[in-house]
């Protein structure tokens, strides 16, 4: 009987198997890479959120007490927080956050930029 000498060996197994764990050990170094930026994404979230609330509450401000801007306006957190426009300024993690609007009116529009500083994450040019 005559054998064929084309079929699978120890070598050509050995070599299989490794090339199919490097490509777990990628595949897992990927996932691992993207849920870890869906944590970030999520916690950017939440102080855009934050950044939303306080210009809200910044537009209603002005809205409400008739204030012509010109050129630029600065409305800080505590007015806002004394005048009840706003109340709980805090983060996911109970931290206190504080912070402002600036207020710069362009083509006769009102434009509304909130900044604000928590304890991990602070606004581009606070």
């Amino acid at each position: 009987m005559k054998l064929n000498n084309r079929g699978w060996g120890t070598k050509e197994m050995i070599l299989l198997s490794g090339g199919l764990f490097l490509a777990l050990i990628v595949a897992i170094y990927f996932i691992v890479k993207l849920f870890g930026s869906f944590d970030s994404a999520v916690l950017n979230r939440q102080y855009a959120d934050l950044e939303i609330k306080i210009e809200e509450a910044a537009r209603n401000y002005i809205v409400n007490n008739n204030i012509n801007v010109n050129g630029e306006y600065r409305i800080s957190l505590d007015t806002l927080k004394n005048n009840n426009y706003i109340t709980d300024f805090k983060d996911n993690n109970g931290s206190n956050c504080s912070g402002y609007v600036k207020v710069t009116k362009v083509d006769g529009i009102n434009q509304y930029a909130g900044y604000i500083s928590c304890f991990n994450y602070q606004t581009r040019n606070y």
